[in-house]
This record gives structure tokens, C-alpha cells and sequence, in this order.
């Protein structure tokens, strides 16, 4: 092989077409000494060519079969075990390096605005998304080997002696590879092209730039690492901490300030319920904190006693059903509590016994679902949690589950009592 045809090999893509690799050919392998030209019109038309070779270079990247033909595969645990170093090379290699480059991508475009020294900012670019681009190609071909077929959606009910290919594991996989990359790429893709070709201010192309800088794509290599890597409590807590947990600290902000009428302001609210709560409402909001403090000290206490164990064992004996009902269960729990002090703020606005029967139902829907909760965390993950206090785990937390049961339904008898004498109090 020829010298040219040698660097031609090195600097294109896999997805290139013969008159890209040309192109690419003709630039030559831009450093930031070649970007540096005494004469402005030469120095225009070859950052023009190098512009064009980086928005090639991101069509290209985001022109990759990301989608597979779903191929029958043995769904065997076997056939997936033969698979482990597989994926070990994915969450331990392929994904941190490709997470790395795409910093490296973000840095570059974040320095500065492109109009300054854009020649040296493109000439990095186009260093950075070949190594991308090899990477990306080794994680869709690999990705492919693991799941060559059709992936279950991650309520399996019997999947427990998969260990660590269980559906939740692989779907999410499957679904990383097919979406999230997918569309992470397109919109990098976009966001680039629009950043360049679109005529605006020095100050709005820098705000775009910022954005490309939060592209969700680094969330969802992170995210699919933990899937791939972590244990499942890791996995659950960690989505428990940034999905449901969140909400129910502002929801906790919100609820305190509804029951302060000093701090009713603070509260954006629709245009009737700026002008502050009534004294009825402001009452009615009182027994919904503890409501709210109870159902969040729920997953921290879980969350911290993981903290706790010195290495969690990548998996345990739930199925991926069960595993989906405690990782969501935050989630769920947190929405719930959104509509309850939605439902507060709103007291004065909406007619009483509609307010009365909806925070009435809302309260019922959340009050069986933390038994259900326990019951999957006495099973399948107390059992790792140290001892406490002397006490084993199974029995600190079970005298722990049954006095903060005896709390919560206090605080759900109290808030009942207060929207039931809140609609009989209609003026």
C-alpha cells in the first residue's frame, strides 16, 4: 500500500464514499500549522474545505446502521454467557473511551466562539471524529453479537437465573444502541450544521455551542455504563436519586410554603391563586407535608444503607418485572406527591368536592404500593445491607418498615380527615 493510500485508510470513515475519502485525500491530514495563511482569501476557501470535511464527518457519524435486522438467536443462558467478555469490552472499554472523545468533542466546541481561531478549533475536530467514529463501529458491531435478535421489553417474570443478562440489562442495550445514540448523533449532527451555516450573532452561536455541549448523548453512555456495569441496587438507587427523588424534594419546598402564608408568594401558581391561599386551603395543605417527608425518607433510608456495603453483588434473585417495579417505584411515588400539591395550590380555584374526591383518590393510589415495595426489598435486598446496631439487617428493617408504616398511615388518616373538613367547610 502507497503512502497516500496508507493516510487515506487512517483518516476516513467506515461510512465514507469513495468521493469523501477523495475529498478527504485532498485536504490532507490538516494540522494547525496548515490552517495559518498570510492571505485572507486562501485562508477563507481552505477553511471552507476543512468546514465541510467536519460536517461530512458528522453526517457520517450520524449516518451509521444503528438499526440491525432482528436475527433469531438462541435466547439461552448459555449462549449469553458466552457473551460476558463482550460485554465486559463495552462497559469497561468501548463506552468510557467513546464517552471520552465526545468530551474531548465538547471541549473543542465549547472554548470558544468558532469565529475565533476556527481553523485550529476545526483542525481538532476533524482529529477527533475518526477516533469517534472507530469507536462508535466497534460498540454497534459488538452491541450486535450480544443481542442479534429481538430484545423482551424489561418485564420478564422469569428471568432470575439470567444473573447479569437479564432483559432490564439487555433492553436497555438495545434500546441505547438503537435510540439513544441514534438520535444523540443525529442532533449533534444538526446542532453542528446549524451552529455553522446559520448567519447569527457571535453571542447566539456560542449559546448553541453551549447546548451541543449538553447533548444528552454523555447521559446516556453514562447511564447505560451503570446498566451494564453496576449492581442492581446501584442501578436502582442511582435512578431513584436523579427520577424520583428530585420531585419530592421540590414538591416538599412547595407544600411547605402552601401551609406559610408568609411564603405564599413565592409560589408560581395560576393567575387565581397568585393572590394567595385562603386561610381553609392554607390549612389543608398542613397534614400533606409529613405526606411528603415520610414518602421521601422512604427510598433515602434505602439509598443510604446501600451506601453502606462495601460491594453489592451484581445481581440478586428478582426477576426483570420486579426489578422495574423498585427501580421505578420513586418515580411513581413522586408523581404522585406532584399531584398532590398540584392539587393544593389549585384548592381555592377548583370546586371543593372535586378537590376533596381527587387528593382523596390520589392518597389511596400511593397507600398500597409501599407494601408491595417492602415486601420486594425484605426479599431481594435487605439480605446485602449490614447489620445495624447490632440488629441484622432483616430484623432492624423490619421493625423500621413497621414503625414508619405506623407514621405514614397517621399522616394519610390526617390528611384525609383535613379534605374531608375542607369540603364540608365550603363557604
Amino acid at each position: 500500500m502507497s503512502n497516500s493510500d496508507s493516510e487515506l485508510s487512517e483518516n476516513s470513515y467506515p461510512t465514507d464514499t469513495p468521493e469523501m475519502q477523495q475529498l478527504r485525500q485532498q485536504a490532507g491530514n490538516v494540522t494547525f500549522q496548515d490552517c495559518q495563511f498570510n492571505l485572507p482569501n486562501a485562508k477563507l476557501t481552505h477553511q471552507k474545505k476543512i468546514s465541510d470535511l467536519v460536517i461530512q464527518g458528522f453526517d457520517s457519524l450520524a449516518g451509521y446502521e444503528f438499526d440491525w435486522p432482528n436475527t433469531p438467536a438462541d435466547p439461552s443462558i448459555d449462549r449469553l454467557r458466552s457473551k460476558k467478555d463482550l460485554l465486559t469490552q463495552l462497559h469497561s472499554d468501548l463506552l468510557p473511551t467513546l464517552e471520552d472523545q465526545l468530551g474531548s468533542l465538547s471541549k473543542v466546541l465549547n472554548r470558544s466562539d468558532l469565529r475565533q481561531d476556527p481553523a485550529k478549533k476545526l483542525a481538532l475536530i476533524l482529529e477527533i471524529q475518526p477516533q469517534i467514529s472507530l469507536t462508535l463501529e466497534q460498540t454497534i458491531r459488538i452491541a450486535q453479537q450480544i443481542t442479534p435478535g429481538p430484545v423482551p421489553k424489561p418485564f420478564h417474570r422469569s428471568d432470575q437465573h439470567f444473573e447479569d443478562f437479564k432483559c432490564f440489562r439487555l433492553h436497555g442495550l438495545d434500546e441505547f444502541i438503537r435510540d439513544s445514540l441514534k438520535n444523540g448523533f443525529e442532533s449533534l449532527r444538526q446542532k453542528y450544521r446549524w451552529v455553522t451555516e446559520e448567519p447569527i450573532s457571535p453571542t447566539e452561536r456560542y449559546i448553541h455551542l453551549e447546548r451541543v455541549d449538553h447533548n444528552p448523548l454523555w447521559w446516556s453512555i453514562t447511564r447505560t455504563t451503570v446498566l451494564l456495569k453496576g449492581s442492581e441496587l446501584d442501578i436502582i438507587c442511582g435512578h431513584w436519586l436523579h427520577e424520583g427523588l428530585e420531585e419530592m424534594v421540590y414538591e416538599l419546598e412547595d407544600v411547605t410554603r402552601l401551609a406559610d402564608p408568609r411564603r405564599i408568594h413565592n409560589i408560581d401558581t395560576s393567575e387565581g391563586a397568585m393572590q394567595g391561599l385562603s386561610n381553609a386551603a392554607i390549612k389543608l395543605s398542613k397534614p400533606f407535608i409529613l405526606i411528603v417527608k415520610l414518602s421521601r425518607l422512604f427510598f433515602v433510608k434505602i439509598s443510604r444503607q446501600g451506601r453502606n456495603i462495601d460491594q453489592a453483588p451484581s445481581f440478586t434473585e428478582m426477576s426483570s418485572d420486579q426489578f422495574n417495579v423498585l427501580k421505578c417505584s420513586a418515580t411513581k411515588i413522586g408523581e404522585s406527591m406532584s399531584n398532590l400539591v398540584h392539587l393544593l395550590i389549585e384548592a381555592d380555584i377548583d370546586d371543593r368536592p372535586d378537590t376533596s374526591r381527587y387528593l382523596i383518590k390520589e392518597i389511596e393510589k400511593i397507600t398500597p404500593l409501599f407494601p408491595s415495595y417492602v415486601a420486594l426489598l425484605m426479599l431481594y435486598i435487605v439480605p446485602f445491607f449490614p447489620d445495624t446496631n447490632g440488629l441484622s439487617p432483616q430484623i432492624y428493617f423490619r421493625d423500621w418498615f413497621v414503625s414508619w408504616n405506623t407514621s405514614f398511615s397517621v399522616a394519610t388518616y390526617n390528611a384525609i380527615q383535613a379534605v374531608q373538613f375542607f369540603e364540608q367547610d365550603e363557604p
